[in-house]
């Protein structure tokens, strides 16, 4: 008596490809979710610093239901991908950039995702155990414990230091090189972005899905309508990007309008900065090193020629933009304009005044107002 053949290998299982996390549909919401984290967690610090701020990050943790986030997979491969891009993304809220609460709140989020990895579950489930980290990154966040002194911040600190302490006690942090190298994989995210092709970007179905395809060069016509759509879709970006604050008080009486512009420009970018004041710094003791008891001839050539081509150059905008009668500049008062940046360049050699080693190079610093306020004296 024979058996009837039977197949030996187990049913299909559905499984999410790591290129799922690494794309818009999964990082886009993960971000978000990040932000929306970090956002209650600041309200809540804001309205009364509590004295368990740990405490309360984690009560916040569990009411969100951030707890069952590491069951979002089950795969090893798959798991691996999402486990580091989601440190990944609170990472990114850790740059020097962000205010210090806002760098508490990441740092507090990144720890405790770290430290839930189911570790006892049967079967068992992949852990991260190393995670690539930038050394600028690794740099600024030891720094960070040192940006809590405040009295408002004070009772982070010593939460934030243990914290630290026990992710390099665990070895979690893999150095790579610095970030302008750009070491990790992927490079940027999301790396894959997912366009619809049946639906636009209020979740409307397209008319024009079935509509045959035109050929030879777009009319007139078709190209106002892509520019139209393309000024809509922007005007969209920008409503969902803005960032309003509350200009500080100047005087007593007058309370400043609050003021309403893009979400990258809500912090100063103190990394850019110092990394061109840094630069420009080398240029300068490399052109004049013993300014201003010596002036090298070479050195001195060099920057009054960048200084005059550049505002010869300024000039010419400016006298084409009050032919067609726009004003270029002059929104900031002495502040800005082709004024000021002429009087920079001619304070280059005169020792004592702000632009005296640089000319245009102390901008940054107020070359080009105190000549004026000088004159009004």
């Amino acid at each position: 008596m024979s058996l009837a053949p039977t197949h030996t290998t187990p049913r299909g299982q559905v499984i999410l490809q790591p290129t799922y996390f690494t794309s818009s549909i999964f990082v886009d919401p993960a971000r978000e979710d990040i932000n929306h984290l970090i956002r209650v967690y600041t309200e809540r610090y804001g309205m009364f610093p509590p004295s368990q701020p740990f405490a309360l990050f984690k009560d916040i943790w569990n009411n969100q239901g951030w707890t069952w986030l590491h069951f979002k997979t089950f795969d090893a491969r798959s798991r691996d991908a999402f486990l580091k891009v989601t440190m990944r993304l609170f990472a990114e809220r850790l740059a020097e950039s962000e205010p210090p609460l806002t760098r508490a709140a990441a740092l507090f989020g990144f720890y405790t995702f770290f430290a839930t990895q189911p570790s006892t579950s049967a079967p068992p489930l992949h852990v991260l155990a190393h995670l690539p980290v930038t050394i600028d990154m690794y740099q600024s966040l030891q720094k960070l414990p040192d940006v809590l002194d405040t009295d408002f911040l004070q009772p982070l600190k010593l939460h934030v230091t243990y914290v630290i302490s026990a992710l390099q006690k665990a070895q979690f942090f893999h150095i790579l090189p610095p970030s302008n190298l750009y070491p990790l994989s992927p490079r940027e995210l999301p790396r894959e972005q997912f366009v619809s092709d049946f639906a636009d970007g209020d979740g409307q179905v397209a008319a024009t899905i079935n509509a045959p395809k035109k050929k030879g060069r777009p009319s007139k016509h078709d190209k106002v309508k892509k520019s139209k759509d393309a000024t809509v879709a922007l005007d969209k970006w920008l409503d969902k990007t803005a960032y309003t604050y509350q200009p500080p008080q100047v005087a007593d009486d007058e309370v400043p309008e609050p003021v309403t512009t893009h979400i990258l420009l809500s912090h100063p970018p103190s990394t850019s900065r110092n990394n061109y004041r840094a630069k420009k710094s080398d240029l300068l003791e490399k052109l004049e090193p013993n300014y201003p008891y010596v002036t090298e001839e070479r050195g001195r050539a060099a920057l009054e020629g960048a200084n005059r081509g550049v505002v010869n150059r300024l000039r010419k905008i400016d006298e084409e933009a009050a032919a067609k009668g726009m004003e270029i500049g002059g929104e900031g008062g002495e502040r800005t304009g082709l004024c000021r940046v002429e009087r920079a360049a001619d304070e280059l050699g005169k020792v004592g005044s702000v632009g005296g080693r640089g000319g245009l190079l102390g901008l940054l610093e107020g070359a080009g107002i105190g000549q004026q306020n000088e004159a009004e004296l």
